[in-house]
């Protein structure tokens, strides 16, 4: 399988100033520490009529392909660093084709994957807040080396978030 190129996104996310992942902690586990969204993101997805997962209720959530370059339902190599993610459907006001930029931390028990910015099909990037997940903000993972995890699928869940815990 090949390594997801991202390279016109971060090129794009440098020339707007949104959606540049920041440098976070990591913890003793390998998974990476709490951080905040990025500024404006709370607006941005309540203009699109998206709610943050909570544990008292459900919020917005949608099916995705975690690499938008493997549309294809089977196992997937995933590598720390960027990544660029597509919805399927979809969501609220959200539009389904849209593409979430975020990062992959691979290091920790299982693979974590924050959204820092969303692409919409018309082209128009958001600040935004979400992770993946697979019943939670996470992902099974097959043991492997440092770097990479092969995880079961290369479909998730992305639920919409307030703060990345």
């Amino acid at each position: 399988m090949r390594r997801t190129h991202t390279v016109p996104w971060v090129l794009l996310g440098a020339v707007l100033g949104v959606g540049c992942p920041p440098n976070v902690a990591i913890r003793p586990d390998g998974s990476p520490a709490e951080e905040k969204c990025p500024e404006g993101a709370g607006a941005a997805m309540s203009v699109l009529g998206l709610v943050p997962f909570s544990t008292h209720r459900s919020g917005s959530h949608v099916s995705i392909f975690l690499d938008a370059t493997q549309k294809v339902i089977e196992p997937l190599i995933l590598y720390d660093g960027l990544i660029e993610s597509e919805t399927w459907a979809n969501i609220e006001d959200l539009p389904g084709g849209t593409r979430l930029q975020g990062r992959v931390w691979t290091g920790g028990p299982k693979v974590v994957i924050r959204y820092y910015s969303a692409r919409l099909p018309d082209g128009k990037v958001i600040p935004f807040c979400a992770v993946a997940g697979e019943n939670g903000p996470s992902i099974p993972k097959a043991p492997g080396r440092p770097g990479f995890a092969a995880v079961q699928s290369s479909s998730a869940w992305m639920y919409v978030d307030e703060e990345f815990k």
